[in-house]
């Protein structure tokens, strides 16, 4: 089931809000007092299953296997005092696990959220191990893999940010904490729906006929692809925490405003930060880190790049992806380095504001270049891509490619304004779409800082009405989002 569908939207998160404060309800007044929360945590467990059974039936069993298994390994650690070899199994039937789904193929597709459950699951794993928990309840374990929210597409929330929620008494859940979340709900649901989607049209497009394209039609299937992951997975994230939130838990942030980072370092503190998170905590750390000198912290750090390019796909194109941030992650901090060396302490003299927006673009550009490989089928027809559009073969961009982004709504107000005879009025809404959404991202503020300081009122409940509205109206071209298969 998909947060963006009309069964999940008037049906199933409806009941699911009903349901869990009636529980509440019922086991405060049948204990007289504050309840335990434990019945309306056993019937939120119960809906994810639902949830997560939802469209494949055939995955329920592998999840709730694989969590039973990591449960009993878990416990089993907490009475032994040499707990190595508990690990060291439970991260091979992790891994391998996920690398049978994942790379060795097979009949049988990969269960949605494999790799999401998994790494949350070798996070209860090590917590266990350093001794970070102990004697975890069933149901708060249950609710910690299995949350519905997050189960598909994270974010990968570690123990110490989710165990808790899942172990306290019955949330109170304020009116103003509601409507924000149910505003970045909404927020999120229109970044997926109208942007995302859009931008998808002409990605799409693209890769399916690049030897047609030019390189004015490249740039723009490059900046689309790079905008369409944004706001897809973002979109996801802001609609993953307003679930929670209505609900009365908090989802750690996965986005902030990554593509106005100046160099790669930037970046990847504001992109995927949950995943940054745990390869940190669990991969570089455990590798040395930091603490061996400069020399194994860049091989440290070219060894979590690779895997992480791995972990995203078993094709080259993603090694190439993960290698290039990599380098450019090590040659950037070699550089922090030796700046921080020469000025003995701290950074020396400080850049002006041309200069950081120069950084800002070049950083763009250069993610722009490593999406292409993300997103190609093969590193042969990514090389393909950046050939075109450094050829500088420029043209009237392909009539088909524009008409992508001609939405109907959009279309018709040219139609009244009576430009839509005008020979370029078929890319107006390209131009306006591509570019106000660049903006947006250099210059505008992101959706859980915005929701944050929302206060509600007649303003905003009006505009989001009118992008709830707006986004139901669009459900019926949606796709699904483009991380439901990592």
């Amino acid at each position: 089931m998909l947060f963006n569908s009309y069964e999940f939207v008037f049906l199933f998160f409806p009941l699911t809000m009903a349901g869990y404060f009636i529980c509440l309800g019922a086991e405060e007044r049948l204990g007289e007092g504050e309840g335990s929360g434990r019945l309306g945590k056993m019937f939120l467990f119960a809906v994810s299953l639902l949830f997560y059974g939802w469209s494949r039936p055939g995955d329920l069993p592998i999840l709730i296997g694989s969590m039973a298994v990591n449960y009993g390994l878990g416990r089993r650690m907490e009475s032994l005092c040499h707990k190595k070899q508990v690990l060291a199994a439970g991260l091979f039937l992790n891994l391998a696990l996920l690398a049978c789904f994942k790379y060795l193929g097979g009949s049988y597709p990969a269960p949605l959220g494999i790799s999401f459950f998994t790494f949350t699951q070798i996070a209860f794993l090590m917590e266990c191990y350093r001794e970070g928990i102990k004697e975890v309840k069933p149901l708060a374990y249950g609710l910690y893999v299995g949350f519905f929210p997050k189960i598909m597409q994270g974010p990968i929330a570690l123990p110490g940010e989710m165990m808790g929620q899942f172990e306290k008494k019955g949330q109170t859940v304020c009116w103003e904490r509601r409507f924000r979340s149910l505003y970045l709900f909404v927020l999120g649901m229109f970044k997926k729906v109208l942007i995302a989607d859009t931008l998808g049209k002409a990605v799409d497009f693209g890769y399916t006929g690049l030897s047609a394209l030019n390189s004015g039609d490249g740039l723009i299937v490059m900046i689309s692809y790079t905008l369409q992951l944004y706001f897809d997975f973002s979109g996801y994230c802001d609609m993953a925490m307003g679930i929670a939130g209505m609900l009365g838990f908090d989802l750690p942030l996965n986005f902030h405003s990554p593509y106005k980072a100046a160099n790669i370092l930037e970046f990847w503190k504001g992109w995927h930060i949950t995943l940054t998170h745990f390869f940190t905590q669990y991969l570089y750390i455990p590798l040395g880190g930091n603490r061996k000198g400069r020399g194994r912290t860049y091989v440290n750090t070219l060894v979590v790049f690779f895997l992480s390019g791995l972990w995203h796909g078993a094709g080259w194109q993603f090694i190439v992806w993960g290698m290039m941030h990599g380098i450019l992650y090590v040659i950037t901090r070699a550089f922090k380095d030796w700046r921080k060396g020469k000025a003995g302490s701290g950074q020396a003299g400080g850049w002006n504001r041309a200069v950081h927006g120069v950084c800002v673009l070049l950083t763009f550009l250069y993610v722009n270049i490593a999406w292409i490989f993300f997103r190609a089928p093969s590193v042969k027809e990514g090389l393909f891509l950046i050939k075109t559009i450094g050829s500088f073969s420029f043209g009237r961009i392909n009539w088909n490619l524009a008409g992508c982004f001609n939405l109907d709504e959009f279309w018709y107000v040219i139609k009244v304004l009576g430009i839509d005879g005008w020979q370029y009025a078929h890319y107006i809404l390209m131009t306006l779409i591509l570019l106000s959404l660049l903006l947006l991202v250099f210059f505008g503020t992101d959706a859980v800082s915005y929701t944050k300081k929302v206060k509600p009122g007649w303003g905003h409940t009006l505009f989001m009405a009118v992008l709830f509205v707006w986004s139901i109206l669009s459900f019926s071209g949606v796709s699904s989002f483009l991380y439901v298969n990592f």
